[in-house]
């Protein structure tokens, strides 16, 4: 005779979670597959809580190229073509514009100058997408000499804007005497000698500060902040 003695017959069949009706429901689950399905809902919504959990991905290599040292490269090429506009019209060999008044073509002088306007009114857009204060300042003492040679400029048919940019009006131009021309835009100490000047300054400048924002030794470092321990008075030689 088998004897049960004081074994707890609740624990047993009862509905705890140590049961045997809890192990067969469990064993039941596992089987239909229901166990299964409500693991991975477990352990995918446990993922999906563990992502959001994650700090979000840093934005310090998505920054465009920071204000303060965009388009350097863009100024740079600006400033070439600047450069390359002017010393056509400064070119006093042979082939200069203004080396025979019998023969002077207007035409040819006026693409010329209509050429290097589009040129320097590209440099001052490209300029004007940068606040790197070395850069600016460069092309602000390009600025100011333009204004002071605005009424020079005005009797050969070209026009300094509000803005700074230039305009050549065309009749004005041609009809301007050859003399006159040649003595803004022709060699010697001409508006277009200085600005070819100043442009390669700028341009220079441009490159300096280029290379050292890559270096992270500029005005401002590689990811746009200031580098207070950056001294600007051996870049200002030309100031």
């Amino acid at each position: 005779m088998i004897r049960l003695g004081s074994m707890n017959y609740g624990s047993i069949f009862g509905s705890g979670s140590n049961s045997l009706y809890s192990s067969l429901s469990q064993l039941n689950s596992i089987r239909n597959g229901s166990y299964g399905k409500a693991l991975k809902a477990y352990y995918a919504k446990d993922n999906t809580s563990a992502k959001s959990s994650k700090s979000p991905k840093s934005s310090r290599y998505n920054y465009p190229q920071f204000t303060a040292n965009a388009g350097l490269d863009t100024i740079q090429t600006q400033t070439g073509k600047l450069v390359e506009s002017a010393n056509k019209l400064t070119d006093n060999s042979k082939k200069s514009l203004f080396v025979d008044k019998d023969n002077y073509d207007a035409d040819a002088a006026y693409k010329a100058v209509s050429e290097f306007v589009t040129n320097y009114n590209d440099t001052l857009d490209a300029v004007n997408k940068t606040t790197n204060t070395v850069v600016s300042n460069a092309a602000g003492n390009m600025t100011r000499m333009t204004g002071i040679m605005s009424n020079s400029l005005s009797k050969v048919g070209v026009t300094v804007g509000k803005d700074g940019r230039l305009s050549v009006n065309e009749d004005d131009f041609k009809s301007a005497d050859m003399d006159k021309v040649k003595s803004v835009f022709g060699a010697g100490g001409s508006f277009a000698r200085s600005v070819n000047s100043y442009a390669t300054r700028l341009g220079t400048a441009a490159k300096q500060q280029s290379l050292q924002t890559a270096s992270n030794t500029g005005t401002y470092g590689r990811y746009g902040s200031y580098n207070n321990n950056y001294g600007t008075n051996s870049y200002n030689w030309w100031y």
